[in-house]
């Protein structure tokens, strides 16, 4: 029996591909707490450039700790908007995860694209890829941040 190149390079590639899985939309509905304190969180959502996803939030989180909670209140994924740290931190916005979105704004991430998400209750993904999810802040400074966000996502 004779095999050509071809043909073992396709069995190879199929059997490859069986291993690593085939990456595609998920259509199921899924719940995660998304931490201030954390860096980017993967959702296990792998989405479609242009699908769109769904997104409810609870919960309060803030860009400061508890001792600090009189001068940074807690917000939601709106974030902390015309807030005056704001216009004092102003000179370090483009260290922010992403600049000129508030402090506190929930970002969302697909293939290294970051856009941010705030209290809107649909997103279209900007390409494709895994869905990651974070706070907007100072990422060197997240460790001080407080509270957290019980995300749903619902891929349509």
């Amino acid at each position: 029996m004779s095999v050509s190149f071809g043909s073992l390079l396709i069995v190879s590639f199929w059997s490859f591909a069986c291993k690593q899985g085939v990456r595609g939309p998920q259509r199921s509905e899924q719940t995660i707490y998304l931490d201030a304190k954390s860096d980017w969180q993967g959702t296990a959502l792998w989405v479609k450039k242009g699908q769109k996803v769904r997104l409810e939030c609870h919960g309060t989180w803030a860009v400061a700790p508890s001792n600090e909670s009189r001068r940074w209140p807690d917000t939601g994924p709106e974030g902390h908007g015309r807030h005056p740290g704001e216009k004092v931190h102003r000179s370090g916005d483009l260290k922010k995860e992403l600049p000129g979105t508030p402090f506190g704004t929930l970002l969302g991430k697909v293939s290294n694209v970051v856009f941010p998400i705030g209290d809107r209750k649909e997103i279209v993904a900007p390409s494709e890829g895994e869905l990651f999810l974070v706070i907007n802040d100072y990422p060197f400074y997240r460790h001080d941040n407080r509270g957290g966000l019980t995300v749903t996502i619902v891929p349509q």
